[in-house]
């Protein structure tokens, strides 16, 4: 199912997570030495590295070139006793785990992480194709996901898998796009929270309201794929820069589907750079977007307003008169009015009595 590069110095640690793996179908390449994994890794070149070891920092500061294109995400098998720095790398998804745990569990987010890898590999198409192809009907924008959970599905595993990892890992995806962006830290959060907003004044159903808020969270997790550089480039992209941007949607969509198959979730994310005008990344009009992805099309706007790092922030006010200027032209009319009503507040006042002559 996967091709692992399982890492760890201490038999104890690594032998039981090494059977786990081979018992559920895996390929798995062991490394005693920590201090060599990355020269393994090229070599490897695994779907997954799995480190079962005491020290995060002793694998995380191991230096070495990296291979090309989106890495092999690396996995923390650890205790609670276990020394755990912050598990971040700008250029790698890291998660991790810790004992106790089920088997089902490990398994469970070694897989999610198999396809997310996955995903991103084989979603090589030419940029333009995948503009094109978001609104093809059949939803080919989920062909890719759907088709690697199928084919993953047919390998008749020993464990039965738990959602929860999932969805985990699609969190922990979204947490590295956020900080990989050029938006301030808590991007999504700040939109998740405007989304609540809007979806209130809206009065959204609560099904619609449950896929928009999960969306908010997940929608930039296609960025993942996108190189640093060109998310926090200053000058103007060209081109072949700005249809690279414009595939994140779509590649967020299919990774979203790979791990959990949330189709109105999905569409929400797909869609949230549309615009009432028909001018957005695939080119919907406003009767064929989805009320969802306009209300996070809306607050994302917002947000890069008030918080983007490349550009100066607005003040609130300041932006909701922008985009007041933009209603049924770049923003739903109807979601602007929603954040204005909940955003600007009228000051009450008291009328004073007429002063006695």
């Amino acid at each position: 199912m996967g091709n692992i590069l399982l890492v760890g110095s201490q038999r104890d640690r690594v032998s039981g997570v090494r059977s786990l793996l081979r018992q559920d179908g895996h390929q798995v390449s062991c490394l005693r030495s920590e201090g060599k994994w990355r020269d393994a890794e090229r070599e490897i070149l695994p779907d997954i590295v799995v480190a079962a070891v005491e020290n995060t920092k002793d694998v995380l500061e191991v230096r070495g070139r990296n291979p090309k294109g989106f890495q092999a995400p690396l996995l923390f098998v650890q205790n609670d006793a276990d020394f755990c720095r912050d598990p971040y790398l700008a250029a790698r998804l890291v998660d991790r785990i810790t004992s106790p745990f089920l088997s089902e569990e490990l398994l469970s987010r070694v897989d999610a992480l198999i396809r997310v890898r996955k995903v991103v590999r084989l979603d090589r198409t030419n940029p333009e194709d995948l503009e094109d192809s978001a609104t093809e009907p059949g939803k080919p924008w989920s062909r890719i996901g759907k088709g690697l959970t199928a084919l993953l599905a047919s390998r008749v595993p020993r464990y039965s898998k738990p959602l929860a990892p999932y969805l985990e890992v699609a969190s922990r995806l979204a947490d590295w796009a956020d900080r990989r962006d050029a938006f301030e830290p808590g991007h999504a959060e700040r939109v998740t929270s405007v989304c609540a907003m809007i979806a209130e004044a809206l009065h959204l159903g609560s099904d619609d309201t449950t896929s928009l808020l999960r969306a908010a969270m997940l929608h930039d997790i296609g960025k993942v794929s996108l190189p640093v550089e060109v998310l926090h480039q200053k000058t103007p992209l060209d081109e072949n820069q700005k249809r690279l941007i414009r595939t994140h949607p779509r590649r967020g969509a299919a990774i979203l589907t790979a791990l959990d198959r949330d189709d109105d979730v999905a569409s929400t994310i797909l869609y949230h750079h549309e615009r009432p005008d028909g001018e957005g990344y695939y080119g919907l009009n406003s009767d064929a977007t989805p009320v969802t992805a306009k209300v996070l099309a809306l607050a994302e706007i917002y947000d890069a307003m008030t918080s983007c790092r490349l550009t100066a922030p607005l003040p609130s006010e300041r932006a909701l008169d922008s985009l007041s200027n933009l209603k049924g032209e770049t923003v739903d009319s109807d979601c602007v009015e929603a954040l204005i009503d909940r955003l600007r507040v009228t000051p009450n006042t008291i009328p004073l009595a007429s002063a006695p002559y």
